[in-house]
């Protein structure tokens, strides 16, 4: 069976117009994703914590943010649960704080002192918002010897 002249023309003549559709459509594609943003929009950073009042002294756990609120006095600041080893969640232990996973000891002042954990928690800034309301920013972290000074009216009676 012979091909006739006609129909090798009709055949290149189709894979042209198939060709040309295709890079047509290609640029088309490449435009359009030029025109959608490459941002991850992710939640907020920051978390209320409710009125400083609510906070005895000593350390209270909020799982909610693996964080632990420790007041002294009329201080008040945030350290993370969150193991500088593996990201296990830690506990109280009798003078600071153990990750249950692999061991690592943490001082009272979340600084590493035993176990594979590299680094101490991280401490979190804390403000109050106009309400009165605490809030913490999880994406910031601060030296741990910085603290929120709450007044007398918002210490727990």
């Amino acid at each position: 069976m012979n091909a006739t002249p006609s129909t090798r023309r009709q055949l290149v003549r189709r894979v042209g117009w198939i060709a040309g559709l295709a890079g047509v459509l290609g640029t088309i594609g490449s435009w359009a994703s030029a025109l959608v943003p490459r941002v991850l929009y992710e939640p907020s950073s920051k978390r209320r914590l409710g009125q400083p009042s609510k906070y005895p002294e000593g350390a209270t756990y909020l799982a909610e943010h693996k964080l632990f609120v420790i007041r002294e006095g009329a201080h008040l600041r945030a350290l993370s649960a969150v193991c500088t080893h593996l990201g296990c969640t830690v506990g109280r232990a009798d003078e600071g704080f153990h990750c249950p996973c692999h061991g690592s000891l943490f001082d009272a002042g979340g600084r590493n002192v035993a176990g594979p954990a590299p680094a101490p928690l991280p401490w979190h800034r804390l403000d109050v918002a106009g309400d009165g309301q605490v809030v913490v920013d999880l994406s910031r972290t601060v030296p741990d010897t910085q603290f929120l000074v709450i007044a007398d009216e918002e210490r727990p009676s």
